[in-house]
């Protein structure tokens, strides 16, 4: 019999969970690997595998996005993962989440709709196929497929059932909202946006309360929504945000939406208190999250007269959105700079 050691693995499992929900990542990540060890020991793959998958949230969580990428490679590329349906699709999630984080978006798209397409084999799989179809919306919105995005929208709202519990509902229609932003659906964005914070609560998860206001707040100001509202989601956000701490990237991308409020609302030395030393830490964040920074400072500095500062920011933007494999937004970046350029100097020479 294996009880003396299923009996510690599955005791030092449950500390690392409790640690992780505690946000003590390090420790978590640290017993989470005594747990691995224990339950390799015991026999119990299962237990082994589900440690291992906490420690990639642990490093996901502190924002080590290409430690978190090559945990959660190794675990989608494990032969325990091919055994099951279920461990292939949250292992091809995290990775393509990953993917996400680091800017790969073409990666993260195709890898999300693999994990979904192998969850909806199985309806007992049903909260593992919507996580894996929030990743593949997510990926397909950043790279600005948005008609594709949004027919898996419509995808993904089939799956928010009553049966649904509200987290996760709450995650959905997330994600739906911040689709319907980006395409100028502004009254859907808004709809969706009010579902999902009837259904996610701060007592429940601060940081989850954290993020989502934050990127609502994103999603309105990049539908030019500087109002009372938006200004609403950002100071809930910037609260949440200090209660639970945070990880570095956490906070820039924190402040570079409130940058962007700034902007919108003509304070330019305020933008720019933020943006130069962002910038100047701008390799921390996602590659696309990072071109947008430098294309928000770019602007902030040709509006505060500082004109070539503000031309290498824009160059600078559209270098990344390339990086990012946006192509669109790396030409709307130059026809900016290109517009910029005609103004000061008048018609470019022939």
């Amino acid at each position: 019999m294996n009880s003396p050691h299923l009996a510690s693995h599955l005791v030092a499992g449950l500390t690392a969970r409790a640690k992780w929900k505690e946000r003590d990542f390090d420790e978590a990540f640290r017993l989470a690997s005594e747990a691995a060890e224990l339950a390799s020991a015991a026999g119990d793959d299962h237990s082994w595998w589900d440690m291992r998958y906490l420690q990639a949230e642990c490093l996901r969580d502190q924002g080590r996005i290409e430690e978190y990428l090559h945990l959660a490679t190794e675990l989608k590329d494990h032969s325990f993962t091919a055994t099951s349906p279920e461990l292939g699709a949250k292992a091809g999630t995290m990775v393509a989440v990953a993917f996400q984080g680091l800017g790969r978006l073409a990666e993260a798209a195709t890898t999300a709709a693999d994990a979904a397409k192998l969850a909806s084999l199985d309806p007992d799989l049903l909260y593992v196929q919507i996580l894996a179809q929030r990743a593949l919306i997510a990926a397909l919105a950043e790279s600005r497929l948005l008609d594709d995005a949004w027919r898996e929208c419509l995808v993904l709202e089939t799956l928010i059932t009553d049966d649904i519990d509200e987290d996760t509902a709450g995650k959905g229609y997330w994600v739906i909202g911040n689709v319907a932003f980006l395409a100028d659906r502004v009254a859907d964005g808004g709809r969706y946006h009010d579902l999902a914070a009837e259904r996610l609560s701060p007592s429940k998860d601060v940081d989850l309360w954290a993020r989502f206001n934050r990127a609502s707040a994103e999603m309105r100001l990049q539908a030019k929504l500087d109002d009372a509202a938006t200004l609403r989601c950002i100071e809930r956000a910037e609260l949440a945000t200090d209660i639970v701490g945070g990880s570095e990237r956490d906070h820039l991308e924190m402040s570079l939406v409130r940058a962007h409020w700034n902007f919108l609302n003509g304070q330019m030395q305020e933008a720019l208190a933020i943006l130069e030393p962002l910038s100047a830490r701008s390799s921390i964040l996602a590659t696309q999250t990072a071109a947008e920074a430098h294309f928000l400072l770019a602007r902030s500095l040709l509006d505060s007269g500082r004109t070539d500062e503000g031309l290498a920011a824009c160059e600078l933007a559209a270098r990344l959105f390339d990086q990012a494999a946006l192509p669109e937004r790396s030409a709307a970046v130059r026809d900016y700079l290109q517009k910029t350029v005609e103004l000061q100097d008048g018609p470019p020479k022939v």
